[in-house]
């Protein structure tokens, strides 16, 4: 008997192209812009780079509304609108004179930011897939890294040889060329739509645990004492990521490695960020969320302690990995865990909520880690809060796990 191919798998690879472009392109590639578009418009560096502090607080806060919207009308328009305006304003950054232009830009781009991001493919996927969920979701949170590894040389290649405007005008074109006709043709709400039904697996859902009381509302959830401890999970898990993806480059240059050395090294890092999403996605379907959580928590209590060992040679290698995989709990575990224990019936309302609190937690910790540098002249005392951070994450997401209702 052949098994028939389900559908859901094309809205994964799908879903995985978005993200490639979305975030993969046009976020990881804002390093290379720093110092071509400073010195070619006179900005300095901190008047450049606010304009991320503008796109971040302003889709962080809008998060709530897109969760309403996509319930309204639906994940795809949400992705097509999204695809067309984030690409016209990348090429509006082309034809940028002035810090007034970056800025209006910039809070365009916020107003769409969300659109192309990790909750509107969390809640895409979420809607094909209740067996194999978390392979799903690592197979498309994939792509955000492995766009940004691809695409980064193809930027830095032009910016080198033709200019940061044209750089600009490929992502913007390329994107829109690209993500237009696959959201328009490939990309289908629900599996209803299709007359199909969302794919399931008996072995999956023996595996997570006992079974849920009932899909509840966001206003219910909120009563609830599994929500808050997954918010201070998934708060704190933000917390600590985005300062040290930005900070452990120069961390280790000021242990005296090389600049080539650290290099490799963040390349590993970048090599597990990726990789890392499906081995965690594959863990939670196969040893349940509490085996999953733990998984998750020995990477995020172990990175901190290798990250001040690593003035011994081998251990920053050690260190990118357990970095990589700790990071991947800024994505991986948020639709897995909301769909766990409150269902799907406010899906899209609770993941907004819980991704407006990370993304405000990356906007709090990325300067803070700044400024414990500065006034201590070393990033050491950072990474000892970090490892108290951690054991409240732990505590957390495994005593979560252990108080969910069963029918």
């Amino acid at each position: 008997m052949t098994t028939k191919f389900f559908y859901g798998w094309v809205i994964v690879i799908c879903s995985s192209i978005l993200l490639a472009l979305g975030l993969g392109m046009y976020v990881s590639s804002n390093s290379l812009f720093v110092i071509p578009v400073s010195e070619s418009l006179g900005f300095s560096r901190g008047q450049f780079t606010f304009y991320r502090t503008i796109v971040t607080l302003t889709g962080a806060l809008l998060m709530p509304l897109y969760g309403r919207i996509i319930q309204k009308i639906g994940v795809k328009k949400v992705l097509l609108a999204g695809a067309l305006m984030i690409g016209l304003v990348k090429i509006g950054f082309s034809f940028t004179s002035g810090l007034w232009h970056l800025f209006i830009l910039s809070f365009v781009y916020g107003l769409f930011f969300n659109s192309l991001g990790f909750m509107s493919i969390g809640v895409l996927v979420n809607s094909w897939f209740n067996g194999k969920k978390g392979l799903a979701i690592g197979l498309a949170y994939a792509g955000s890294g492995l766009g940004g590894a691809i695409l980064m040389p193809v930027l830095a290649y032009i910016i080198e040889t033709a200019g940061w405007q044209w750089a600009y005008r490929f992502m913007g074109l390329f994107g829109i060329l690209v993500m237009l006709p696959v959201i328009a043709i490939f990309v289908k709400n629900k599996p209803e739509d299709m007359g199909l039904k969302a794919l399931e697996s008996n072995e999956s859902a023996k595996k997570t645990g006992p079974a849920l009381v009932s899909n509840i509302s966001f206003k219910e959830a909120l009563g609830t004492s599994r929500f808050w401890l997954l918010f201070i999970s998934f708060f704190l898990i933000s917390f600590f990521a985005a300062p040290t993806n930005t900070h452990s480059a120069p961390y280790l240059s000021d242990l005296g490695y090389t600049t080539l050395f650290v290099s490799y090294v963040m390349a590993l890092f970048m090599v597990f960020l990726t990789v890392g999403k499906i081995i965690l996605g594959f863990a939670y379907d196969h040893f349940g969320t509490l085996a999953g959580n733990i998984i998750l928590c020995i990477f995020v209590l172990g990175y901190p302690i290798f990250a001040l060992l690593s003035y011994l040679p081998p251990v920053p290698w050690v260190f990118a990995v357990f970095l990589g995989m700790a990071h991947c709990g800024v994505s991986i575990p948020i639709p897995i865990l909301i769909s766990r224990h409150f269902g799907n019936r406010d899906f899209p309302a609770i993941f907004s909520f819980f991704g407006m609190i990370s993304a405000l937690a990356q906007a709090i910790a990325i300067p803070a880690m700044g400024a414990v540098y500065d006034l201590m002249g070393s990033y050491n005392p950072a990474w000892f809060v970090l490892i108290f951070i951690s054991l409240i994450v732990t505590a957390c997401l495994i005593i979560v796990e252990l108080i969910v209702p069963r029918r």
